[in-house]
């Protein structure tokens, strides 16, 4: 039964549901070394990915080009990972338990969505890709635009796309605190977040983002998908005796 019906959770893409940082890197990888800027340190650029965008990235790793080479810099490691998704050879996976915990959420009622700094065309074929596209409401999917979205940091663009989703889905429910969790693995996303007043669980595939997101001043963090639905549970629904704010779920928030 749909017990959950009202509530809203919203999750970042690479790196939270998908384990494609390696795709990305992979990709930018080639390009860089292909376009004479050697080959950077593998885990410096995941470790950006999130936080950072592709500009960014690119002036750390590739600076100093002119603004069109650069334009077309940035379009090459895109279509580099577009092309890597469509290889036969490449295998990408949802991290463990991602498929069962959303499809769990989604049978209880709870709306299902995504704000990512990926393209919106990419951000389609990796729900595809994966099979999950059917899980999650179109209403309150917000990927990037490259014109529309252009020179803007990842901080920015999620907090946009949160503000976008989560008052799109209170108008549809007809209550402005409507129950709202956010889920995500970066720095940025948690910024973004905060930024909106939502309440946010910090997802961490390791002790070193563990800690980088403990450091942001994360208090939920979750390392395994099979804990999301229980850890929902307890937020939207606390025990009687719980006296801890928690912004954007339930009677304490104030939009």
């Amino acid at each position: 039964m749909a017990q959950d019906k009202g509530v809203l959770l919203i999750f970042d893409l690479v790196s939270t549901l998908t384990d494609a940082g390696p795709r990305y890197v992979q990709a930018f990888l080639d390009v860089t070394e292909k376009a004479g800027f050697g080959r950077p340190d593998p885990a410096a650029v995941m470790d950006m990915l999130g936080n950072k965008n592709l500009s960014e990235i690119t002036d750390t790793f590739a600076g100093g080009m002119e603004p069109e080479a650069k334009k077309e810099f940035m379009a090459e490691c895109n279509n580099a990972c577009d092309i890597l998704l469509r290889k036969p050879t490449w295998k990408e996976n949802l991290f463990p338990h991602v498929r069962e915990a959303i499809e769990t959420m989604n049978l209880r009622g709870i709306t299902l969505g995504i704000y990512t700094g990926t393209r919106e065309d990419a951000m389609a074929a990796q729900l595809k890709y994966h099979g999950i596209e059917r899980l999650f409401n179109a209403a309150y999917l917000r990927g990037k635009n490259n014109e529309r979205d252009a020179g803007k940091k990842n901080t920015e663009l999620k907090a946009e796309q949160l503000l976008s989703i989560v008052g799109a889905f209170r108008r549809a429910q007809g209550n402005p605190s409507a129950p709202v969790i956010v889920i995500g693995d970066s720095e940025a996303d948690a910024k973004a977040a905060e930024k909106d007043g939502l309440y946010f669980v910090g997802f961490a595939t390791d002790a070193r983002k563990k800690d980088a997101l403990e450091k942001a001043g994360v208090k939920d963090i979750v390392t395994d998908f099979g804990d999301v639905p229980d850890l929902v549970d307890r937020l939207i629904r606390p025990p009687a005796n719980d006296s801890q704010p928690r912004p954007g779920i339930g009677r304490k928030f104030q939009p």
